[in-house]
């Protein structure tokens, strides 16, 4: 919670498996990163494996790279205002991760944040 700004907000895709955007308050933010981290079947199975976590830069924002071989499965990206997170944003629908993957297969991947998850 330290940090996140008071009106911190957290948005996700839904994984493509629904049309409305999920939306958070800064309360239930770091509840949701906490059980987002933490490594299950169900997870590696909605992923198709275990994906490596890599730090990156999205848009010119800060993010966090979920990576299985070559296809980014996922992604979260952050707004900072005053040193403090804003706006998280979760994508994991693969239509809208097609570039990021694109742009991925392009670089030479440095070494990964976490290697299971």
């Amino acid at each position: 919670m330290a940090l996140l700004t008071d009106d911190a907000i957290a948005i996700s895709d839904g994984a493509g498996l629904t049309e409305t955007l999920l939306q958070y308050a800064a309360q239930r933010i770091a509840a949701v990163a906490r059980a987002g981290f933490k490594p299950t079947p169900a997870k590696r199975r909605l992923a198709g494996g275990t994906p490596a976590i890599h730090y990156a830069l999205v848009n010119g924002a800060p993010a966090i790279l979920f990576v299985l071989g070559d296809q980014v499965v996922g992604a979260v990206t952050f707004d900072i205002t005053n040193g403090k997170i804003a706006t998280v944003r979760g994508i994991a629908a693969p239509t809208r991760l097609a570039r990021l993957t694109g742009a991925w297969r392009q670089h030479e991947p440095d070494t990964p944040l976490i290697t299971q998850w």
